[in-house]
């Protein structure tokens, strides 16, 4: 356990900062997945839940918050990121493995393009990183998998 070094920010992160990394998070999870599956994978009855927490009018509760996973791996990057932690899942899933292959070919050929004048710009940056980032929990998998059978896990 590292409770004594230095890992999350000085100042603790505040509820309203917090509730405006939640809707940032949110505000990018929604669209990709579709608010009403997103809902619905959260154990939602409807998508006001979201709708106030994307529009930063509500902070929902705790397991709301973390339910979010349940509708996309990445649904809480942006709050995570602001402790200093990222998040992974424990154990790869093979079935996905096509899908993660394919989106991560999708967005090295953006990156490749995005180099054509040999450089990339920060639209470019953010436009690779919008393709990638959905397909980094199951890369990490992959690695983690990978560790526990060499045994370094």
């Amino acid at each position: 356990m590292h409770c004594g070094k230095q890992v999350c920010p000085s100042v603790p992160v505040t509820k309203d900062k917090f509730q405006r990394l939640l809707a940032q998070a949110w505000g990018r999870v929604w669209p990709v997945v579709g608010k009403g599956s997103m809902a619905q994978k959260m154990g939602l009855d409807s998508t006001k839940t979201i709708d106030r927490a994307v529009t930063a009018a509500n902070l929902p509760e705790a397991h709301t918050v973390f339910n979010s996973l349940f509708a996309c791996p990445t649904a809480l990057d942006e709050v995570l990121r602001e402790f200093g932690f990222c998040l992974r899942p424990l154990s790869a899933e093979a079935a996905n493995d096509l899908t993660t292959a394919a989106g991560v070919i999708s967005a090295m050929g953006e990156l490749v393009r995005a180099m054509d004048d040999g450089r990339r710009d920060h639209n470019e940056t953010l436009a690779v990183a919008q393709l990638l980032r959905p397909y980094m929990p199951a890369l990490q998998g992959i690695l983690a998998q990978a560790d526990e059978l060499r045994g370094a896990a």
